[in-house]
């Protein structure tokens, strides 16, 4: 653990945990909580958008895009990756967090998703009576993999469009739109060359590549425009030098790395948390898989808490992308 080092608040957290195949009934050293007469005699969905509170109401989060923009054009950064935050206070008989999951794996599978449980976990501290967090994680997105053999491969989302399934038309224009989106193509462009930057610090000369190149991936609620960038590992560099050179994920900070993370820290107004993070597993052997924490839910301290934004870049619409946010929320919460 000490080999990952956020640094910075606006990245703060990477859990590590082996969670790659939860099985949908019953999984080792998980119970099969979905028959639970508990868990069945409660609402498998969060709350509504309506009990929600924005830690960044609509007017405010579009001028922090504004805000966002102006650093654009003064050169500070090309692309800053805004967030917001959003809670709700949790209530007797409500949402569930293992039914919410397991509805998350029935109506919007992903392949990165994740479920774990450290409510019997006390914290440590002044207020050690708390428990731990639970998270439901419905991520689409790879932040970095790596193999025994010291294959590298990062697949960064950026783009994100509403499906239409009840209208077949309307669903391949909305992805042909976003393929031929000029905003969502250099949003996806910028943070693969941030991300051949990341690898480059630690693959061998040469072998960092691109062999997808803004691809439409299609989940059952929206579509995503996806890019993978692959590198060969130098033989000395270890599993943890691999990770700190490209944590926090480029898809969730903006480029340049640093100074943008500066930037979103001053204007978000609080941590992210695990919210934009990562979780996964780091094998023995050096073989590892790491996701992206995003369209996730954290059940912890009597609320639940949905982090959601988007890449803000100089053609970006304040409104547009505050309902890119919010469609981010939505598309957690309706599955």
């Amino acid at each position: 653990p000490d080999a990952v080092d956020a640094g910075v608040s606006v990245a703060s957290v990477v859990s590590v945990a082996s969670v790659a195949s939860v099985s949908p009934t019953a999984s080792p050293g998980l119970p099969n909580r979905e028959t639970s007469p508990s868990s069945s005699a409660r609402r498998p969905r969060l709350p509504p958008l309506s009990s929600f509170t924005e830690r960044h109401p609509q007017a405010a989060y579009m001028e922090m895009v504004e805000r966002c923009q102006a650093s654009l054009h003064s050169g500070d950064s090309y692309e800053l990756c805004l967030t917001n935050m959003l809670r709700a206070p949790r209530t007797a008989g409500d949402a569930d967090p293992w039914s919410v999951y397991m509805q998350l794996r029935r109506r919007n599978p992903a392949p990165y998703a994740a479920f774990l449980d450290f409510s019997a976990v006390p914290r440590q501290g002044r207020r050690a009576s708390r428990v731990g967090p639970v998270l439901c994680c419905s991520s689409p997105e790879r932040f970095l993999r790596g193999t025994r053999d010291g294959a590298l491969e990062a697949k960064p989302i950026k783009g994100t469009a509403r499906r239409h399934p009840d209208d077949p038309k309307r669903d391949r224009e909305a992805a042909r739109r976003l393929l031929e989106s000029e905003k969502d193509r250099a949003e996806n462009l910028m943070i693969v060359d941030l991300l051949r930057n990341d690898l480059g610090r630690v693959a061998e000369t040469g072998s960092v590549r691109v062999p997808g190149l803004m691809r439409l991936e299609s989940f059952a609620t929206v579509h995503q425009m996806v890019s993978t960038i692959v590198a060969q590992k130098r033989g000395r560099v270890g599993t943890g030098e691999v990770i700190r050179a490209a944590f926090p994920g480029g898809s969730m900070t903006g480029a340049p790395k640093v100074r943008s993370m500066a930037i979103l820290d001053a204007l978000e107004g609080g941590p992210r948390g695990v919210y934009s993070g990562s979780l996964g597993y780091i094998s023995w052997n050096g073989a590892f898989d790491l996701n992206i924490v995003i369209r996730t839910a954290i059940f912890s301290d009597g609320e639940i808490l949905v982090g959601a934004g988007g890449a803000i870049v100089v053609q970006s619409d304040p409104r547009g992308e505050y309902d890119e946010m919010r469609l981010k929320f939505e598309t957690l919460r309706v599955a």
